[in-house]
């Protein structure tokens, strides 16, 4: 039997319980038929808070749901575990759902078990569970953090093996913690790896993701009051998760070439430094630059991504691609302004803020910082798009466009231009170097183009 394919109404969850409740459906329905978390705050092109966390769940994403005790982060990831995954593993489901404490250790409670009769530890069915739920993971200390680094990678060690989790190279890892600066007293520091391997924040403390007043107040309506967790029913979709996880993983190796010129943008343009030829680590000297007499040059706010933040900013826009089209079908999507949104969440605790403007201007609030300073980099790259794009998508023809004039309006290739109207027309050269944001890595990308293009077809 075929495959039934994902659609968009599968994925409802509080928007479900809503609109039942709307149609007259009695509270007992709604608790035994729809999930419950329900934020309807537009973020982008039509998706709201919950579409972001839907489409990271899609692309097999590693992801940290942040805010303060009773925002709904633990109630979202509850969904997900009940309502698409269908509960514990041990139960006959897809998930696990472990409880971060102390002297937690997943190794010898969840992936192993002794075998009395061989006295030896043995693999348990764990380790094809598709979804894991980390409640309250910096309630662990760090040690005990470290253990969730090979989830974070989709990958374990046992008896000197690498194995692999979950199923079809899929999945999906959710991690809830409290962010504050010393309001949560059981609660330890987390290292720069472990962030670099959950990747997606979504930071329910800042405006951008916080329910509508009418998400409040529907939520009072449908369901009975209960200041714990509510169970959504128990539901698996996962198939159905895994075929689209394949469409939006085959989809992230040809993103177009306005998603090249933005990763590209982030990744070589962010390494440059006007004072030296790269970027210290870190961004120490920064203060003290020439280059940054206001205190507040681009270059001095932010460093480039590791390449796995690109890879899962390449996987995350996909997905939420793929999720913007299973909404909205005819809907046109403006890849410019998705790699920048999708970077925005990326980027936020990937350790590349100025840690000294992050405290002194910004006290720690790094989705505040992070909002401010992408859009400075929107802002950036749109005034360079004609430039950056027009070379991108000549070069891929094997044809080397690296320097303009403007003429009526359009930016025109210079080459293309006779000693006689050369005259009339300065030369534009805006694949400098000597820019806060670097440019002349587009004039590397066409030499690379123009040399593999026909080889890379």
């Amino acid at each position: 039997m075929a495959q039934k394919k994902l659609k968009y109404k599968d994925l409802l969850l509080g928007e479900k319980a809503r609109d039942a409740f709307l149609a007259g459906k009695s509270t007992d329905y709604i608790k035994d038929n729809c999930a419950v978390y329900l934020n309807t705050k537009e973020v982008y092109a039509g998706l709201n808070v919950t579409d972001f966390a839907i489409a990271a769940v899609l692309s097999g994403g590693k992801v940290l749901f942040i805010g303060d005790a009773g925002c709904g982060k633990s109630q979202l990831a509850h969904d997900f575990h009940n309502y698409y995954f269908d509960a514990n593993k041990g139960d006959g489901g897809q998930g696990l759902w472990i409880r971060g404490r102390p002297e937690l250790d997943i190794y010898s409670e969840i992936f192993t078990q002794l075998n009395i009769d061989k006295a030896a530890r043995e693999l348990t069915e764990n380790i094809d569970a598709l979804s894991y739920i980390v409640d309250e993971l910096n309630r662990c200390p760090p040690a005990a953090q470290n253990q969730f680094l090979p989830i974070g990678d989709g990958m374990m060690d046992y008896n000197g093996k690498s194995i692999e989790l979950g199923k079809d190279e899929y999945t999906l890892a959710i991690a809830t913690v409290n962010l504050g600066n010393g309001e949560y007293k059981g609660t330890f520091e987390s290292d720069e790896a472990l962030y670099n391997r959950f990747s997606i924040a979504i930071d329910f403390d800042y405006k951008m993701f916080r329910p509508t007043q009418e998400d409040e107040m529907f939520l009072d309506l449908i369901r009975e009051a209960n200041p714990n967790i509510k169970h959504a029913p128990v539901r698996d979709i996962s198939a159905q998760i895994l075929d689209a996880n394949k469409d939006i993983g085959k989809q992230s190796i040809d993103l177009g070439i306005e998603a090249i010129g933005v990763k590209n943008y982030l990744r070589f343009g962010l390494r440059n430094c006007q004072a030296n030829e790269e970027k210290e680590k870190g961004m120490i000297h920064c203060q003290d630059c020439s280059k940054n007499a206001s205190g507040e040059a681009l270059c001095s706010l932010i460093r480039s991504p590791s390449r796995r933040t690109l890879e899962a900013l390449s996987k995350y826009a996909s997905g939420l691609y793929y999720l913007a089209k299973l909404k909205y079908p005819k809907k046109q999507v403006d890849t410019i302004e998705l790699m920048f949104k999708t970077f925005e969440l990326i980027g936020t605790y990937q350790n590349l803020l100025n840690p000294m403007i992050l405290r002194s201007k910004y006290s720690n609030h790094n989705q505040k910082m992070m909002s401010e300073v992408v859009s400075e980099l929107k802002e950036d790259f749109r005034k360079n798009e004609d430039y950056i794009l027009t070379s991108l998508s000549e070069a891929m023809n094997g044809k080397s466009i690296k320097y303009f004039f403007e003429h009526e309006g359009k930016v025109l290739d210079y080459s293309a231009l006779n000693k006689v109207a050369k005259k009339n027309y300065p030369k534009i050269n805006p694949f400098r170097d000597s820019r806060e944001i670097g440019l002349k890595w587009v004039k590397d990308s066409i030499n690379f183009n123009v040399k593999y293009r026909s080889k890379l077809k």
